[in-house]
């Protein structure tokens, strides 16, 4: 339930509990189907009174069976758990509502405001969700995922992002996710629904895979009940759903990476592959909450101004690195600039952390 200040709107419990619940729900129910990264994680409850941490118990394989033999008791199985964990962050974002827009805008402002900020929050989240998927823990430790760099001649499997090899002309290809899905079943991964594995695919990357004749929209293989938010479509064994929150980087303009800030570079885009549990997350429903502050203040005197925004405890993991993989391809695409900041920028890469306040 959200912590809503209403000041002079309403001195009655029962309204303003009603328009707390109103606003949560509305927010929850706005950024639920902008998230694509959240639905596929294994969900956590946040931890009350335990500390900043929460955990994930994963399970580990068990070995083979044993043969039995007439009047020979075979040795147990041993069940054992990895624990994983991770520290909570808090993430969060308001806007401004100056009380001449709330008195003449033809809209209702609040709910204008509700939906923009969901989508800012479903943005964010599903941004640390990636960043936790490609780092441990910061962008300048080591990696977290199995990464596949599709250079101009092959593709390199290995934990580090090679991305520097990705060249701009090199476009993802059906062959690159079989390849990819056979390096997911030689790790034993799970499949996702029991058949498919999940891809998660930047618009301009499915737009390429798009174009293969194998490609089958989703309409062709399940209903629109058991559709995931975001499902375009599946080939080879992965069912693909879209999101702008994939991993995007600098590769290489010309086979070598370039640092320097006026010169140029391939933008490799990363496409997440994976099965069940990948990585996991702390539940939104609880985590998140709308705050609507108004009233007169020495700052605001005459009560010009109300602040409404959003904050979320969050936490995201990688639960087994075995279950996913990163493949690196490009798009014709390539970015220039007089610094390195407006390059990134202007280049749409997503790996930049998420600011933090100051």
């Amino acid at each position: 339930m959200a912590d809503l200040n209403l000041g002079s709107i309403t001195s009655t419990t029962d309204l303003t509990n009603t328009i707390k619940t109103y606003y949560d729900r509305m927010l929850l129910e706005t950024l639920d189907p902008e998230t694509k990264f959240y639905q596929f994680g294994i969900k956590k409850p946040l931890p009350r009174s335990e500390g900043n941490a929460v955990q994930w118990n994963r399970p580990r394989r068990l070995g083979i069976g044993q043969k039995v033999t007439a009047g020979i008791k075979p040795s147990a199985n041993e069940l054992s758990t990895v624990r994983v964990s991770a520290n909570i962050e808090v993430y969060g974002g308001y806007t401004v509502l100056e009380d001449t827009v709330q008195l003449t805008s033809i809209t209702d402002v609040l709910d204008m405001a509700t939906q923009e900020l969901a989508k800012q929050a479903a943005e964010t989240l599903d941004k640390a969700i990636m960043q936790a998927i490609i780092f441990f823990d910061d962008p300048n430790t080591a990696v977290s995922a199995v990464h596949i760099a599709k250079t101009s001649a092959s593709l390199i499997i290995s934990t580090n992002t090679l991305v520097g090899n990705v060249y701009s002309n090199v476009l993802i290809a059906v062959s690159d996710i079989r390849r990819s899905v056979g390096e997911l079943r030689r790790r034993n991964s799970m499949t996702f629904d029991g058949q498919n594995y999940i891809g998660l695919v930047h618009p301009i990357i499915s737009e390429d895979l798009r174009a293969d004749a194998t490609w089958q929209n989703w309409h062709q293989y399940t209903t629109p009940e058991f559709l995931y938010r975001g499902e375009i479509g599946r080939v080879e064994g992965v069912r693909f759903v879209e999101t702008t929150q994939t991993p995007v980087s600098a590769g290489s303009g010309n086979g070598n990476a370039l640092s320097s800030s006026n010169g140029s570079s391939a933008v490799a885009y990363g496409t997440v592959i994976f099965g069940r549990g990948f990585y996991g997350v702390t539940e939104l429903d609880g985590g998140i909450k709308t705050f609507l502050v108004e009233g007169p203040s020495k700052s605001d005197p005459l009560n010009q101004a109300t602040t409404y925004g959003w904050k979320a405890h969050f936490a995201s993991k990688v639960l087994n690195v075995s279950c996913g993989l990163v493949l690196w391809t490009g798009s014709g695409d390539t970015m220039t600039g007089s610094s390195v900041s407006s390059r990134e920028s202007s280049g749409g890469l997503t790996l930049s952390a998420v600011p933090t306040a100051t």
